[in-house]
């Protein structure tokens, strides 16, 4: 016990590095190749904070555990609400831009209602799958075209430096991405083992395991890149990571697994746990549209609804 415990601790700083190291590496080459960091932070740190939900949610569907699969989904969308976003607004008010409005909020209220109505019938099929990565593929040609659209306005920013003029730039940004990505990744299995082993020992259930330590777990990146963000003055970063992460986990990563095998939906889950997951991803959008900011206040109130859905659970 003693020994995952350290573990877990080893795992959080681990972590916290790797936040620090692809925050910094993603905005300057962001700003370099002439993107904004909010489109960066909504797809590249979003599906690379968002990796561990893969790898978990699919070595678990492969090894019989499909509840721990779906739970994990459900349990990270809810966490990156009510924890990462909460927690990123009480350490400094996040200033949402009004496009995010147009375009991302919709996007991931759409993915987790559609994701919900797929889970009525009590499977998540190889149709359903191939419905949701052909959501995720529109998503990204969407942010491509963005991304090139916004570059003249990336262009006046006093910290440009073309990337393409200074390659030596590209490749030292490049590598602080790729040591931060596999901080969080190794950080995240540190923290998810040690967290697994802890809650056998205290005799938990798998799914209790896999809504609360595993999607916690495997949710820290985005807690770890958005609260970094957000105390350095990044909060698009902040913001766009944690819905970025949202619609990754609805139209990808659910998608994979269930393309590679269906998933079983117990249809207790609708008293409870899809609620809260849309009910929290509802109630952003009032709280983000008063003054197009979320202040401290408002993200105490989103962390007491998880702490409130934690306690629900046991």
């Amino acid at each position: 016990m003693l020994l995952q415990l350290i573990i877990l601790i080893v795992g959080l700083f681990i972590l916290w590095g790797g936040a620090e190291l692809l925050v910094r590496g993603s905005s300057r080459i962001a700003i370099g190749l002439g993107v904004r960091p909010l489109v960066v932070g909504l797809t590249i740190v979003a599906m690379g904070t968002s990796s561990p939900e893969l790898a978990v949610s699919m070595f678990a569907a492969l090894t019989h555990t499909k509840d721990i699969s779906l739970a994990n989904i459900i349990g990270s969308n809810i966490a990156n609400i009510g924890l990462v976003v909460a927690v990123s607004a009480m350490i400094k008010p996040l200033y949402i831009e009004k496009s995010i409005f147009r375009s991302e909020i919709p996007i991931m209220l759409i993915g987790t209602l559609v994701f919900s109505f797929m889970s009525w019938d009590g499977v998540i099929s190889m149709v359903d799958g191939i419905i949701l990565l052909t959501g995720f593929a529109t998503f990204l040609f969407y942010m491509v075209k963005r991304s090139v659209k916004d570059r003249s306005e990336a262009k006046s920013s006093e910290n440009f430096v073309d990337i393409k003029k200074e390659p030596k730039v590209l490749l030292k940004q490049g590598a602080l991405i790729l040591v931060g990505l596999v901080g969080l990744i190794s950080g995240s299995y540190l923290i998810v083992e040690s967290a697994k082993d802890i809650a056998v020992h205290l005799g938990v259930s798998p799914f209790i395991i896999g809504i609360t330590i595993i999607a916690i777990g495997t949710s820290l990146p985005e807690l770890a890149i958005s609260a970094v963000g957000a105390a350095r003055g990044r909060v698009d970063l902040a913001v766009g990571n944690a819905i970025g992460s949202n619609i990754f986990n609805t139209l990808f990563v659910i998608a994979v697994v269930s393309v590679i095998t269906p998933i079983p939906v117990d249809r207790s889950l609708f008293h409870l746990h899809y609620p809260f997951m849309i009910g929290l991803s509802l109630i952003l959008v009032p709280m983000m549209w008063s003054r197009f900011r979320l202040t401290r206040l408002e993200g105490a109130a989103l962390f007491a609804a998880y702490v409130a859905f934690i306690y629900l659970l046991f």
